[in-house]
């Protein structure tokens, strides 16, 4: 079983990197230096050049002393056993106890062919490394603060205050941050602790169907306060790169106490909190607190977790950098546009055994989605990140996106095509280094039981330094990457004196093949001479405890030579002499009679019993523990090495973070090659036009997709107001050359919610800086895409489906600006059509007229009543089209009557023609033939229950008769009946009798005159 090592905790020098390291082969799979001459050679692995990794199940493990002397029963001689494995040490969570079985993924890398053997990171640890601590406040008049800390980048995010915001607002953070843990004021308002405890686990840990499930923890609200805040990030101890040039000082300093966790390089309050305020606004001020609360929950699980002077506390929860984020940077994205637009929508495993509270098990994987279009392109774990970070952050930087697209087209020329694909199959074997440094500074070798010598953390720093420099120098090859900045970034993170160091180092130190066979951490032989004379005395004790043995055997009595079988070595136990069993007495069958000596007894095992006597405490005090000699002696060597290879920590992670970022851009690469995209020309006008635009999704799964085109242009903004106080209202809408708002109409099922997600999607992959699916487009820099489109409905929402539409549509009213995309999709169908038509049209009048300030909208309807009693008229800001259907009455089937041709057309559609969708849909058609017939009834403004009232003329007819036969009833004058006479009857026979006359006479009188004459 492979060990899980550890040794103290090295601190990371500053020494410089060493002149004398030698250049080594870069397409060697692994280091390797000569003794004889000291320079440094590669030797192909053939495992490795194939791609395979050895079985973690077959990997050598070191046998017991114990079984090996059980086996040598009978024989003569002795052997000196393998090395056992190193006893592992528990290591301590970074999580709470009550969330380490009940975590849920921050960052999961998809599953891929190779990810389960080379992903280095146990459970444990990769809980604790994906921790993310979020802390919201928000007062009653919706000024929001934020802060997070993200343990793998030991970084601390603050947001700019947000004034006027919402549960929205709150949803959205929780999506882009995606915390493990949220931390609220006990103070805080009952509409956030209500939202965020509907999201948060159970007091189980379970987390439900939900993907998003945090842990929520209530703190006192003096923890939130500002002033606790901003002295917290004082006391911080952030690592500037290089050295200080700047010392910040003030003529009245307030000295620090120097004495904190943190340490401090300013001795003086005013200096750090001018260094501070180079960083951070110390303005928002909900967000200091926030981050103060943050930084107290830091401080409590360090001192929960770690005793007093442990040195794993100092690693632990570390911070190396405090930065600013502000969401409205970046194009907003909110929850209910990921969804309705299905940009990323994840689903989970339909086997219940595949799903699990923890991160490895979670059982979640990318739906179809835009973002899973690309996810499985991305070859690296921090690759995946990064993508995933740039589909959830939009930008509105044009130099960015035009910087991102640059380096597409590079990629996409046909002379780089095989030379994309090769790059990117060689970025297979890059892993994130960030996690191996992470347990690196932990004192972590091997993270968990699953995971193999071959793919340890020095594995993993051995094989990232030989791959990271082969891909350096194939980038360098490529025709005119000097000029693509990606590249550029990527050969100047990779530091081949670094990483070669790193390598060199590795290979000169750990000994990979006898590390598998002892399924520990090994050291090479020739890195130390101590190390090397333990080693050979103990690799020499088989012939020695050979020879012990016969000298043992000739001191003993004849008899009692059979029983004694042999001698041998225990860790931390020493020399021990083995006997035979007695079964009936459960004693040695020799226990040192005859001698003037006392055999001990230690222990029985396996049939054998063994005994510690003189010559065998003889033989611990010259020898010693020999095992534990070594074993110490290697830790302290690796150590040593780790203290080296953490001293050229920026250099590996720097590296790490580029190539992530390389390959998420070859990601978009090969899906915009694949998928047949085109590069959108990016503008500050603010305008939308599409030519031959296609649903990257929707052309996907069906045999033929039509395109269509789209022109659309927002408001000019406060420029425009000096021309139109020079201008006629006339003359204004003369120079408005598109419309703003856009309103569709058509029969269901004719493509109008497709049009209104791909123009959405193909704005919003122009914002990523990725190719769009459409033959040409021109893209303004749109700030916000708000959506009205799908209606997410839960139980655990007090809301019905209507509300839910509205309050989505009051959000895009609030918060949408000139540059905003609105799409609104059938609004108002969920109250009475009166009403309903009544919203829609308001809303769209609103868009409409805003003047400079209005936002491009697409909208979709069904209400025609509003065009027919010109409620809504199309001017230049406003137009109609709908999405062309051919119509063929004489079909002989209904669903042929009505033909979709799926192609935008100017003008407004008649009709939606519901009931031919309902016929083609499988409906009765006598259930649509009833349904026309009303129909037609509305549109001639009749009176349905006058109409629903008028009888056929057979029912005339039979209520005439039942008239008759009443009347006739009437007239009679009907006696009690007689009570003499032998035939008389009862009363019942004699009103039956009448009333039977009554009606034969009836029917006679039907039949003789049918015309009632």
């Amino acid at each position: 079983m492979a060990s899980n090592q550890r040794y103290r905790t090295p601190s990371r020098p500053s020494s410089p990197q060493s002149t004398h390291t030698q250049l080594f082969s870069q397409s060697s799979s692994l280091f390797i230096r000569s003794i004889t001459d000291g320079r440094v050679f590669s030797t192909p692995n053939p495992r490795q050049a194939t791609g395979r990794r050895p079985n973690s199940s077959k990997r050598g493990r070191a046998k017991s002393s114990s079984r090996a002397g059980s086996r040598t029963t009978g024989q003569s001689h002795s052997s000196s056993p393998q090395l056992p494995p190193h006893h592992q040490r528990q290591r301590l969570s970074l999580r709470p106890p009550s969330s380490r079985a009940s975590n849920r993924p921050k960052r999961r890398p998809e599953d891929d062919n190779d990810s389960q053997v080379d992903d280095v990171l146990s459970n444990e640890d990769a809980d604790a490394l994906g921790e993310i601590i979020m802390a919201i406040d928000m007062k009653d008049n919706g000024n929001l603060g934020c802060a997070y800390y993200v343990a793998i980048d030991e970084a601390l995010f603050l947001l700019e205050d947000v004034p006027m915001s919402g549960m929205d607002l709150v949803e959205t953070l929780l999506l882009h941050v995606n915390p493990t843990t949220v931390l609220i004021s006990a103070r805080a308002s009952e509409t956030l602790a209500n939202y965020l405890a509907a999201k948060a686990q159970g007091v189980n840990g379970n987390r439900g169907d939900m993907q998003g499930a945090y842990i929520l923890r209530n703190l006192n609200s003096a923890d939130f306060r500002y002033d606790a805040g901003k002295g917290k990030l004082l006391a911080l101890n952030l690592e500037t790169p290089g050295r200080q040039s700047v010392l910040f000082t003030s003529v009245v300093d307030e000295p620090v106490d120097e004495i904190d966790d943190f340490g401090g390089q300013e001795n003086s309050k005013q200096a750090r909190l001018m260094r501070l305020g180079t960083s951070i606004n110390l303005d928002s001020r909900l967000t200091v607190g926030c981050a103060g609360a943050v930084l107290g929950d830091l401080q409590r699980r360090r001192t929960v977790h770690y005793l007093p002077n442990d040195p794993d506390a100092l690693v632990a929860f570390k911070i190396k950098s405090v930065e600013m984020f502000a969401l409205f940077d970046s194009m907003f994205i909110n929850a209910d546009t990921l969804v309705s637009l299905q940009i990323l929508q994840s689903e989970y495993h339909p086997n219940s055994h595949q799903t699990g509270p923890s991160n490895s098990g979670s059982g979640a994987k990318e739906s179809l989605s835009v973002y899973g279009l690309f996810q499985h392109l991305a070859r690296t774990p921090q690759g995946k990140m990064k993508l995933r970070q740039i589909f959830l952050r939009p930008s509105t930087d044009i130099n960015m996106i035009h910087v991102r697209q640059k380096t597409i087209s590079f990629l996409l020329r046909p002379g780089n095509a095989e030379a994309l694909v090769q790059l990117s199959n060689e970025l297979k074997k890059i892993k994130n280094m960030k996690s191996i440094v992470a347990l690196l500074e932990k004192g972590v070798d091997i993270p968990g039981r699953k995971i193999s010598i071959a793919n340890n953390v020095w594995a993993s720093l051995q094989r990232f330094a030989a791959y990271s420099l082969r891909l350096r120098d194939s980038l360098r090859t490529l025709p005119g990457s000097e000029k693509v900045e990606i590249i550029r970034k990527v050969v100047d993170a990779i530091q081949p004196l670094a990483l070669c160091q790193v390598g060199e180092l590795i290979s000169q130190t750990i000994d990979f093949e006898q590390s598998m066979e002892r399924g520990r951490t090994a050291v090479r032989h020739g890195v130390d001479a101590n190390l090397d004379e333990l080693k050979r005395s103990y690799d020499g004790m088989e012939h020695f405890l050979t020879n012990v043995i016969a000298k043992l055997r000739g001191e003993l009595p004849e008899w009692a030579r059979k029983y004694v079988q042999n001698c041998i070595f225990f860790p931390q136990l020493g020399f021990l002499t083995v006997v035979s069993l007695n079964p009936e007495t459960g004693k040695g069958n020799y226990d040192g009679e005859g001698l003037n000596d006392v055999w001990e007894r230690m222990f029985a095992a396996e049939g054998c019993v063994y005994y510690k006597n003189q010559q065998m405490k003889e033989m611990d005090e010259h020898f010693g523990d020999a095992y534990c000699m070594i074993i110490d002696r290697e830790i302290e060597i690796i150590h040593e090495l780790a203290v080296k290879i953490l001293a050229q920590q920026e250099a590996i992670t720097a590296a790490s973070d580029a190539l992530g970022e390389l390959d998420s851009l070859f990601a978009l690469a090969i899906g915009c090659g694949q998928y047949k995209w085109v590069a959108p020309k990016m503008t500050t006008q603010n305008i939308i036009h599409i030519e031959g635009g296609r649903h990257p999704l929707q052309e996907l799964v069906v045999p033929s997709f039509i395109a269509n085109d789209c022109s659309i242009a927002g408001g000019p903004g406060e420029q425009s107001e000096e021309i139109a106080d020079r201008c006629s209202p006339d003359i204004e809408r003369d120079l408005i050359e598109h419309p703003s708002t856009l309103v569709l109409t058509g029969p269901n099922h004719s493509g109008k919610s497709v049009y209104l997600k791909q123009v959405a999607l193909i704005v919003y992959l122009a914002h990523i800086g990725c190719f769009v699916p459409a033959e040409r487009a021109q893209i303004g820099i749109t700030d916000r895409i708000l959506t009205r489109i799908a209606t997410r409905e839960s139980v655990a929402k007090n809301e019905s489906a209507f509300s839910i539409d509205l309050r989505q549509v009051a959000f895009a009213m609030n918060f949408a600006t000139r540059r905003s995309l609105v799409l609104i999709d059938e609004f108002g169908k969920g109250t009475n059509s009166l009403d309903g038509a009544g919203l829609v049209t308001a809303v769209l009048d609103h868009f409409a007229s805003l003047g400079s300030e209005r936002p491009k909208v697409l909208a979709a309807t069904h209400f025609h009543e509003i065009f027919e009693g010109q409620f809504l008229l199309e001017t230049p800001e406003l137009a109609f089209a709908h999405m062309n259907v051919r119509l063929d009455f004489d079909a002989p089937t209904m669903e042929e009557q009505v033909t979709y041709l799926f192609q935008l057309t100017p003008g407004r559609s008649i009709a939606s023609f519901g009931s031919r969708c309902a016929a083609m849909n499988g409906i009765d058609e006598a259930v649509v033939e009833r349904a026309e017939s009303i129909m037609l009834m509305l549109v001639r403004n009749e009176d349905l229950e006058v109409v629903c009232s008028k009888l056929s003329d057979n029912e005339m007819q039979r209520l005439e008769e039942a008239e008759a036969v009443a009347r006739n009833f009437l007239e009679q004058d009907i006696k009690a009946p007689p009570g003499n006479g032998k035939k008389a009857q009862g009363p019942d026979g004699w009103y039956r009798g009448i009333l039977e006359q009554l009606l034969s006479s009836d029917e006679s009188t039907s039949t003789s005159n049918p015309n009632g004459t």
